[in-house]
């Protein structure tokens, strides 16, 4: 495929890329933990008895799941505020100042008009222009190099859910023998059972 190309698959998301994907199953030394629809989170009905039964309680197995998906939901919550919020505002107040004097300037131009002016009233009027039009090159500036720096969703979860499960391993489940790892750009997670 060239470079410039785009293809459908870009701008699938991630529930839609997860129905075509192949989840692995579950075996006796790694119980999977599968995506829930919208694949930014994970079932909470995956303990596997035959496997996890005398080894792991159910409970913490779910514990851990579910704290799991909370940072998800956390993430994408996050991100979803940065989408939402209001880049910028203090341009707009510039622009509306540089409104606001070209307005001004205008109103002084037909005092000079029609009213006989002095000089004082052109060079008055002349400057406001310049300074709004300063002002309005400022913003357009600064709008066209300005780029809202938003989070990345993937790679934040998976290194927020990597720093948790690190945690988990080295505090309760490395005394078990079993390990969670997370699975390939966050779709599942693994329990390996040593």
């Amino acid at each position: 495929m060239n470079k410039n190309e785009i293809s459908p698959e870009e701008f699938e998301t991630r529930g839609e890329k997860v129905k075509k994907m192949a989840i692995p199953i579950s075996s006796e030394k790694c119980v999977i933990v599968s995506p829930n629809n919208d694949a930014l989170g994970f079932r909470f009905n995956c303990y596997k008895e035959e496997f996890l039964e005398g080894k792991l309680e159910k409970d913490d197995f779910d514990t851990t799941v579910q704290k799991a998906n909370k940072i998800c939901e956390n993430v994408w919550r996050r991100r979803k505020i940065e989408e939402e919020a209001e880049y910028n505002t203090g341009l707009k107040y510039t622009l509306y100042t540089a409104i606001f004097l070209s307005i001004i300037s205008f109103i002084l131009l037909i005092v000079l008009v029609y009213d006989n002016g002095s000089d004082i009233l052109l060079y008055g009027s002349i400057g406001l222009i310049g300074l709004a039009s300063l002002l309005t090159l400022f913003v357009v500036i600064k709008t066209v190099i300005a780029k809202p720096d938003f989070i990345n969703l993937e790679s934040t979860i998976m290194s927020e859910l990597g720093q948790y499960l690190n945690n988990e391993n080295d505090t309760f489940y490395k005394k078990k023998k079993m390990e969670w790892k997370v699975g390939d750009q966050f779709y599942w997670l693994e329990l390996h059972i040593y």
